[in-house]
């Protein structure tokens, strides 16, 4: 079985629940997963997950998160899975040149706008821990 990290920001109260609705979903395609709070993680603990997932809102109160993604990126697949709606360019801005087109952003939200949901995160994460370059198929 394949472990992936679900980062989220405590502060957001919809991140938690979001997080908790993805590690419910993975665990249906057997990956374990485990849910960190962002201020108590750590990139020297993250790079020993076969992948990461960044949750938290679209305006992120602490830059620690993002310095995980930075940190993991180029050793496991991160993503970022935002809460709630706007210009996910804004956060793709943050990161350094060369992770732009790297790091796929997913929306999910309660606004009733529309968003690329937990679904597509689960699939891309499954392409990526059991068919990538990441982890060897046997």
């Amino acid at each position: 079985m394949d472990r992936v990290a679900i980062v989220y920001y405590q502060r957001d109260a919809l991140a938690k629940l979001r997080a908790a609705e993805l590690a419910e979903k993975l665990h249906s395609y057997e990956l374990r997963s485990e849910i960190l709070e962002v201020t108590s993680s750590s990139a020297h603990e993250l790079i020993y997950f076969d992948g990461m997932v960044l949750v938290g809102p679209l305006r992120f109160s602490r830059m620690h998160g993002l310095a995980l993604v930075n940190a993991v990126f180029g050793f496991r697949p991160v993503a970022l899975l935002l809460t709630g709606s706007g210009d996910t360019d804004r956060i793709l801005r943050l990161l350094p040149r060369h992770m732009r087109g790297e790091v796929p952003v997913f929306t999910v939200g309660d606004d009733g706008r529309p968003h690329t949901g937990i679904d597509p995160l689960v699939t891309w994460l499954r392409a990526m821990i059991g068919y990538s370059g990441y982890r060897a198929v046997s």
